[in-house]
């Protein structure tokens, strides 16, 4: 008799006995692992835990690039000019909003971070009070760093960046404080904490857009109201 097998007096039990050996030995040696699902949560819990700044700094960046060719795009099809509309996509901008988001990523990830260690209370008020904070804090260091980097990369002086600023700041920042508010209440309120700068990259598919048309459709804009006067 096999050690550990159990005693079996039953003729109809000792007939059987042979198929439930084979079962148990295949179950014990098969080297085909059994899938248990941990894998894919350890995956999870490490792109929203361990390595959150990674995740959410990645995520700016890729959604400024993709912001920044859907922005050329339409700004192509506002040119009358049928060869304007056939220019490729500006490879190298798109990289100038790539590494402008990689850059922000961080110091966003930190504020938000240190925004629910500080502010823990999710009422109606505590949430309020959040968003004001966003509006008049990371909001306004968002968009400056947005048109320093940006200006600067394309090979800009810091003074050529500061007139950009000055003309183009509270515009973007008045459409900002319209935009975001009713977005953030649904972000502090309900959503948890891990995911709030996902919320926001995601969120930003449609404000990126914007952003990148301002910091360069605007210029085509303004130089043809120049041109005609």
């Amino acid at each position: 008799m096999l050690r550990g097998a159990p005693l079996i007096r039953s003729p109809t039990k000792q007939l059987l006995l042979p198929f439930r050996l084979k079962r148990q030995i295949v179950n014990n040696y098969s080297v085909r692992p059994v899938r248990t699902g941990k894998g894919r949560a350890n995956f999870w819990s490490h792109i929203f835990g361990k390595y959150l700044v990674v995740t959410n700094t990645l995520g700016l960046g890729v959604l400024l690039m993709v912001g920044d060719a859907v922005s050329q795009q339409y700004e192509r099809l506002e040119k009358k000019d049928n060869v304007q509309r056939k220019e490729r996509l500006d490879l190298a901008r798109t990289c100038r909003m790539l590494i402008t988001g990689l850059l922000i990523g961080p110091i966003q990830h930190t504020f938000y971070v240190q925004l629910d260690q500080n502010f823990t209370d999710t009422s109606r008020l505590g949430v309020i009070r959040k968003i004001l904070l966003d509006q008049l804090v990371m909001s306004p260091t968002y968009l400056f760093m947005f048109f320093y980097i940006s200006s600067l990369l394309e090979g800009r002086t810091i003074k050529e960046a500061n007139e950009e600023i000055a003309e183009k700041f509270i515009w973007t920042w008045i459409m900002d404080c319209c935009f975001w508010p009713g977005l953030q209440y649904i972000n502090f309120r309900h959503l948890d904490s891990k995911h709030r700068v996902a919320f926001v990259n995601v969120t930003n598919c449609i404000y990126v857009v914007l952003l990148s048309y301002i910091k360069h459709g605007y210029d085509g804009f303004k130089r043809k109201s120049s041109s005609k006067s």
